[in-house]
């Protein structure tokens, strides 16, 4: 049956199946989660206010501009994080060491635009005794608990738009390869590609691990532009006994110019030559005897650019904390969260006054979840989140796809319910040729 199934599948991508064998093993896996919601964006800032921060200039609020909301309600079906995707593997000298792959794409189930393979996290890596060894495009160790930590096995609105994202319009998750100079440079909730990662073994319930994704965009140097090499690390640390959790997380991006994409200068020039942003997260996590799991992450997101220009913005500091209860009844989930994002604040060359007033931002959204079975969930939630009068947080998927993230100052609020239905099948060498 399995065998039927994984064919069936094979066929549906254009896969020929009638001369293919297989060497070890390969699983066909998916996830498909439509939701449908009844979403928009409303209360904008209609005029700079007195206090605007140094990082929003006064032409980026709402001044006579949109009359209204800026997404009128309305109601809209998007695809969460459906995927599907290919992995497997070979033994080569039994647990001692074995080779493994992945490919995993993104799913368009609202008929959008179709998504390039291996959009996902995608790698081909040796694992065995001595942890794992990969190399492609995968989360970085930063932003697995941003995505582990979720009422529901896909990402949606309703979950944590805060942790790893300082505003500004950034996108709420980045797929990237390198720098784009662009909003997603300042994102610190990322699927890295040109990357190399290493996985330590559980030893005595501690793990860790280690990234970096490659220089391949350094640039050469001319008259009036130095060379740059944007690089990022990323690290983990943790450890779990019985019901709890601990992590901590640092993540270092070099030459990224996050800065530049939240108000500092944008433009890389021997005036500003270079630049650091580090992420710092922690997190725990609480399973009860009563059905009851209580995840917690607090973070602090750093970015320095290193700029000489008169009058510029140079650093710019957020702290943030998110919280997800769930409770469970058998079958049935209820679920709450609640995350902030602090104003924080910046310095400007020269030692002029810094403001960040109204750059924070609160989510929360609560919801239940049924499962029918072991591999079909419905769910309903509703979700909020309330931006400061000068702040720009967006959610994953957005009020619509292709709407830029709120003006400052604009709420995100929506109601909606999904399915969620995860499927796998898998062969083995077993399987003879001609099939």
């Amino acid at each position: 049956m399995k065998r039927t199934l994984l064919l069936a599948c094979l066929a549906v991508l254009g896969a020929p199946a009638v001369t293919w064998a297989l060497d070890g093993e390969l699983t066909v896996y998916g996830t498909l989660t439509p939701f449908l919601d009844n979403a928009r964006i409303t209360g904008q800032t209609t005029a700079a206010p007195a206090d605007r921060p140094n990082q929003v200039p006064a032409t980026a609020y709402n001044a006579g501009g949109i009359v209204g909301d800026q997404v009128p309600q309305r109601f809209r079906l998007s695809s969460a994080t459906s995927n599907i995707g290919f992995k497997g593997g070979l033994d080569l000298l039994g647990e001692d060491l074995q080779a493994f792959f992945q490919v995993e794409n993104s799913i368009s189930l609202d008929g959008g635009a179709p998504a390039s393979w291996a959009t996902r996290n995608s790698a081909v890596g040796l694992k065995g005794k001595f942890g794992r060894f990969l190399m492609g495009n995968w989360d970085t160790p930063y932003k697995i608990p941003i995505v582990q930590i979720a009422s529901l096995r896909a990402q949606n609105p309703f979950e944590d738009n805060i942790i790893g994202n300082p505003g500004f319009g950034v996108p709420a998750t980045t797929t990237s390869a390198a720098r784009a100079n662009a909003k997603s440079d300042a994102a610190f909730s990322r699927r890295q590609g040109n990357s190399v990662q290493y996985w330590t073994p559980d030893i005595y319930g501690f793990s860790a691990r280690l990234a970096v994704s490659l220089n391949q965009g350094k640039t050469a140097a001319t008259a009036t532009v130095p060379s740059i090499s944007p690089t990022i690390y990323s690290a983990s640390l943790m450890y779990t006994g019985g019901p709890v959790t601990v992590r901590y997380l640092f993540e270092r991006h070099s030459d990224y110019f996050g800065l530049s994409q939240l108000g500092g200068t944008a433009a890389v020039s021997n005036a500003n030559k270079g630049s650091t942003d580090d992420g710092h997260q922690v997190v725990l996590q609480l399973a009860l005897p009563t059905n009851t799991k209580i995840s917690a992450q607090g973070e602090r997101l750093s970015y320095k650019n290193d700029d000489s220009t008169a009058a510029a913005v140079k650093s710019y500091t957020r702290n943030a904390y998110y919280v997800l209860l769930q409770q469970r009844f058998g079958d049935h989930q209820l679920f709450a969260n609640f995350g902030q994002g602090s104003s924080g604040s910046c310095s400007v060359n020269g030692g002029a006054a810094c403001t960040t007033s109204g750059l924070g931002a609160t989510q929360f959204a609560a919801g239940y979840s049924y499962s029918i079975g072991k591999s079909c969930d419905v769910y309903a939630a509703y979700y909020q989140m309330r931006n400061g009068k000068s702040a720009s947080y967006n959610v994953v998927n957005g009020p619509l796809a292709s709407t830029a993230a709120p003006l400052p100052g604009g709420d995100i609020s929506g109601f909606g319910v999904g399915v969620l239905y995860t499927f796998a099948a898998t062969a083995t060498s077993g399987m003879p040729k001609g099939l």
